[in-house]
């Protein structure tokens, strides 16, 4: 067993990619390996690796299934003890990769660790926080959500206890992988990241934001390819945002949870559409994403 594996889901983001296994190459520790999970691309990622990165291993999957099913395929085939999942999206910076190791190696009790994600123009990125509650979904919908980012567990400056860190740049120790892994595949775009830390953080494991780990992350860049991409993640998606915090919280608190949570996430959405009407700003996102609450489940 090596020590670290970088584990890089991908769709049809060639150069991005490219991008970011160079910045993974170029500071990689030795005795590691970077693995690119290929989802069904079709505009020649792999043939692009395989002559510009060359040692890193490109594993193919035959069709396009989603950041977790390629993320869980990645992993499946990793030798680390530690294991780095990392968004095509996103550039490790300076030493962030043996600042991983070495946080693992002080605190046996560290099973999942993030990076302090940046904006590309350098900004703070929301990397992690608390579980969602109704309270902060409601904020969410409602629009309300940017107060609630800053809603999280606070710890010391070099690194703070949360419930969950952003799958964007997310490193675990392997034996927390057979715990509380594979991510789940029923989410298609948002969540599994906040399900498999709550997991490991049930199973008794820390789960941390490292300020030494820096990653600079273009959010959107894996999520879809169209479009400008938007640097807030609680307006950036919300058709698929909603419904998975929703599909999240029945999951994770039960079906009675979820009936109330609809109606209430519901009613919030609506209050936030007719403001928006009233102010004559373009509603068609959150009208795809009110109907995908109605029609969300667990």
């Amino acid at each position: 067993m090596i020590e670290l594996s970088v584990v890089i889901p991908t769709f049809n983001t060639a150069q991005m990619t490219l991008r970011c296994c160079r910045a993974v190459l170029a500071s990689l520790p030795r005795d590691s390996e970077v693995i690119v999970a290929d989802d069904g691309s079709t505009d020649g990622t792999a043939e692009l690796l395989a002559r510009e990165a060359p040692s890193v291993r490109v594993i193919r999957l035959e069709s396009n299934r989603g950041f977790a099913p390629a993320a869980n395929r990645g992993v499946a085939a990793s030798r680390g003890k530690i294991i780095l999942l990392l968004n095509s999206d996103a550039i490790v910076e300076g030493e962030a990769l043996r600042e991983i190791l070495i946080a693992f190696a002080a605190d046996p009790k560290l099973g999942v660790a993030g990076a302090r994600l940046l904006n590309p123009d350098r900004t703070p990125q929301w990397s992690g926080g608390a579980a969602p509650t109704m309270a902060w979904m409601i904020g969410v919908v409602s629009g309300a959500g940017p107060l609630a980012r800053f809603v999280r567990r606070r710890g010391s400056r070099m690194q703070s206890d949360v419930d969950w860190v952003s799958g964007a740049a997310m490193a675990f120790r392997r034996e927390v992988w057979e715990i509380a892994g594979p991510l789940d595949e029923r989410f298609l775009f948002y969540c599994q990241d906040i399900e498999f830390c709550v997991r490991a953080g049930d199973a008794g494991f820390r789960v941390a934001i490292l300020d030494a780990i820096r990653v600079v992350h273009a959010i959107g860049g894996t999520v879809s390819r169209g479009g400008a991409e938007r640097s807030d993640v609680l307006r950036h998606d919300p058709e698929r945002l909603w419904a998975d915090l929703l599909t999240w919280g029945g999951r994770r608190y039960g079906r009675r949870w979820m009936f109330v949570a609809r109606s209430i996430l519901t009613i919030a959405a609506a209050v936030r559409i007719g403001a928006r009407a009233i102010l004559r700003r373009d509603n068609a996102p959150f009208v795809r994403a009110i109907n995908a609450l109605r029609h969300s489940d667990s």
